[in-house]
């Protein structure tokens, strides 16, 4: 099952469902998953398109509708457009059909349908939410309660890409799983929803034709320490209920941004690196972020390496107050032609670099060693290495021209590799093996190998992550103390482990 991002454009404008997590590369970007992600419900359909059994007889028409009395579908992993996915018959199904989707051995999600006779509705186009509520699980307390009307618009041209499913579903029922979408994305939660489970069931009704459909949605329960939300829902058509639903999501709450504030509690401002320069690959968010307040604390020009048009305003706000400065320097630090360019800004302006920053690294997802995750795994590893190759290739010999000190952020994961990541335990190991190299060929730098544990930052943002995750602040101080007093020693890295860079105290 392959999914493009015509596909998401498509359910998007149709469902209503135009959450930004599916629609905006740039707020993608800043997320966990690093890109946009397909809607739930629309992986629901493409695992049903290609899994719901073939109705037509050989010589007549596949007929127009099939319909069910129940859907139920459970989300587990994302699901990406331009990857492809295995669907395959649900071992065990109690009751109904039931279907999995497959990303490796990793189930994306499971859809139960239980066949019956749903509404002879034709659900009318209706406006949708224009844009998606920014709702935290601190604004959802139970008994929050929203209510509208709801028509999909152009329903007809999904159908036609997904004939099997609709004709598996019937239109009314499909017209209600494209609401749980709108719903879950656009209203209750809102902006921040993650989808993780969807239950519609369909009453016999008496109505029938033409229908604009009305609902009711109201939270009955919240999990403010996972951030879950659990949803009933009612849809109505001329007063008489023609779905009733239950939906459970998780509300993401944005990790914390690294602030000068928190930093100076561990490491106090000073001009200890007045007329010092820094580039900071990755610089714009989570441990590169703190780490470029950090060196601007103690009065050096960082050089802040970031995706996208400008320093996210409240890391630039930060740095103005700051004795050094930061200096935007947009681009993807894998292409070399970025380097070529922070090198003649930085000759231009200070004559050598002092400090070299390689903390960027591409979005991390579970994967595993099965055959289908190969190709993945290549990217995966070619990103990560080409992270902080290409900056060193371009920027060394000015780092040694002035016997200045290059860090590298590894991971303590490599003592205790994960099992859902064979990839990044690869990359870091890659990257590991490339900083030993450069410290014997290139004696005039000193370089530091950091091994910080999981920090709280938006690419580690889940609810595990949250309960074991330490700020990145300590982290930063540390690490720029070393950096204050690291030389060269002419042979191996020195190697900074998680258990020095948790013992920061506070700076008195």
């Amino acid at each position: 099952m392959l999914l493009s991002d015509d596909d998401v454009a498509l359910f998007a404008r149709v469902s209503g469902d135009r959450n930004a997590l599916h629609r905006c590369p740039e707020y993608a970007r800043r997320t966990p998953f690093g890109r946009t992600v397909a809607h739930g419900v629309l992986a629901v359909l493409a695992t049903l398109d290609e899994q719901a059994p073939d109705e037509q007889t050989p010589g007549e028409q596949a007929p127009d509708t099939a319909g069910v009395a129940a859907v139920e579908a459970d989300f587990g992993n994302p699901v990406f457009p331009g990857v492809r996915y295995r669907s395959g018959a649900l071992d065990g199904a109690r009751s109904g059909a039931g279907y999995r989707l497959l990303d490796g051995d990793r189930t994306c999600l499971t859809v139960r349908v239980r066949p019956g006779s749903p509404p002879d509705l034709e659900p009318l186009p209706a406006p949708p939410a224009r844009s998606a509520a920014p709702h935290t699980i601190a604004d959802l307390p139970p008994g929050t309660t929203v209510s509208g009307a709801y028509g999909p618009d152009g329903i007809d041209a999904l159908c036609e890409r997904f004939p099997s499913a609709s004709r598996l579903l019937g239109r009314t029922p499909l017209a209600c799983l494209l609401w749980s979408s709108h719903l879950a994305g656009m209203r209750l939660p809102g902006e921040n929803c993650l989808l993780g489970r969807v239950a519609l069931r369909f009453p016999p009704v008496t109505a029938s034709g033409p229908a604009r459909l009305s609902y009711t949605a109201r939270v009955i329960h919240t999990d403010h320490r996972f951030g879950l939300v659990s949803i009933t829902g009612e849809i109505t058509a001329d007063g008489e209920v023609v779905a009733e639903a239950e939906i459970e999501a998780m509300v993401r709450t944005p990790a914390p941004l690294a602030t000068s504030a928190t930093l100076g509690t561990y490491l106090s401002p000073s001009d200890r690196l007045r007329g010092t320069s820094a580039v900071v690959v990755g610089g714009s968010r989570g441990l590169g972020a703190a780490l470029s307040l950090a060196l601007a604390s103690q009065g050096c020009e960082v050089y802040v390496g970031h995706r996208g048009g400008a320093l996210p305003d409240s890391l630039r706000a930060d740095g103005e107050r700051l004795p050094g400065r930061l200096h935007s320097v947009p681009g993807d630090a894998a292409d070399p032609r970025w380097s070529g360019e922070v090198r003649a800004r930085v000759e231009r302006a200070h004559g050598r670099l002092d400090y070299l920053v390689c903390g960027a690294a591409p979005p991390l997802h579970t994967l595993g060693l099965a055959p289908t995750d190969l190709e993945r795994m290549d990217a995966f590893l070619t990103g990560s290495l080409r992270l902080v190759s290409a900056p060193m290739a371009g920027l060394l010999d000015l780092l040694e021209a002035g016997r200045g000190t290059c860090l590298v952020i590894s991971s303590a994961a490599l003592c205790e590799p994960p099992h859902g990541w064979p990839h990044y335990i690869a990359a870091k190991s890659a990257v590991e093996g490339l900083v030993h190299w450069a410290a014997r060929h290139h004696p005039g730098v000193a370089f530091l190998l950091a091994r910080p544990g999981m920090l709280w930052t938006e690419a580690t943002n889940t609810p595990g992550a949250r309960e074991t995750a330490g700020p990145v602040e300590p982290v930063a101080a540390a690490l720029v103390r070393r950096m204050l007093d690291a030389t060269p020693d002419g042979a191996v890295p020195q190697i900074v482990g998680e258990d020095a860079l948790n013992a920061v105290p506070a700076d008195r």
